[in-house]
């Protein structure tokens, strides 16, 4: 399993290399279109991840976004519910989210963009009680995007610094392929996985089937399910909305 795992990773990757409406949310996969100079991009999603014996949530995820040229602020916090099946229930705020995006190319006749999306976890959540990792951490991946009619792919690769003492630093790669519907509705598929987060754990690689449908000129539904291929995530879900002042 370790040898298919590590082939679908590199897969990803190679996927990256060649490829890569707003993307992003609701896909766990991070893309380099920054919201309109001036105009904020607020995301309150309801999202829920089943693993053994435990069940997480945000209840809702409360994300910010700002767009500069170019350039996006982004600053994220939960409100999570942790749930063990021998353990009972756990609920408070979790860790905060503070993050630069950066695009650093926008070709309009290739419709390719790239850029970098460096964020910093600061460990507000209490981590006694599962609620937050405990210690900071890091994060800095590369982002793409590759447009084409009525086709988008985006994906990025990013590589995790840790300093909690159970965890460990870790690879990740995803890409996302939508297509527009219509005016209203936007579908995609997304296949995304990353090396071992702790000392104990193994890779994992996952898959989210949704999409975006517009509400209004200025809010969205956003709405994934999907589960690991490899891992122990049987059931993962987000649903929420999207509100853009431009």
């Amino acid at each position: 399993m370790r040898v298919k795992v590590h082939g679908i990773l590199l897969g990803l990757g190679w996927l990256l290399a060649i490829g890569s409406m707003q993307a992003g949310p609701p896909f766990v996969t991070d893309d380099p279109e920054p919201p309109l100079p001036g105009g904020w991009e607020i995301n309150v999603p309801f999202i829920f991840e089943r693993t053994p014996g435990k069940t997480e949530m945000d209840a809702p995820l409360f994300d910010f976004n700002y767009g500069l040229p170019n350039v996006q602020l982004k600053l994220e916090f939960p409100i999570k519910i942790v749930h063990k099946d021998s353990d009972g229930t756990a609920c408070g705020t979790g860790d905060l989210l503070l993050g630069v995006k950066w695009r650093f190319l926008d070709n309009e006749q290739s419709q390719l963009q790239l850029g970098i999306y460096p964020q910093l976890l600061l460990a507000t959540g209490d981590h006694a009680r599962d609620l937050g990792e405990g210690r900071p951490a890091f994060v800095l991946p590369l982002v793409a995007q590759k447009s084409w009619e009525k086709w988008t792919l985006y994906g990025n690769v990013g590589f995790w610094w840790r300093t909690a003492a159970e965890t460990r630093n870790y690879v990740y790669v995803g890409a996302v392929l939508e297509r527009e519907i219509n005016e209203r509705l936007t579908l995609g598929a997304e296949l995304f996985g990353n090396s071992p987060k702790e000392h104990s754990s193994r890779s994992d690689v996952a898959f989210n089937i949704g999409g975006i449908c517009k509400l209004s000129k200025h809010v969205n539904l956003l709405f994934t399910g999907g589960r690991d291929i490899a891992g122990d995530t049987s059931a993962m879900g987000y649903i929420g909305l999207q509100f853009l002042t431009k």
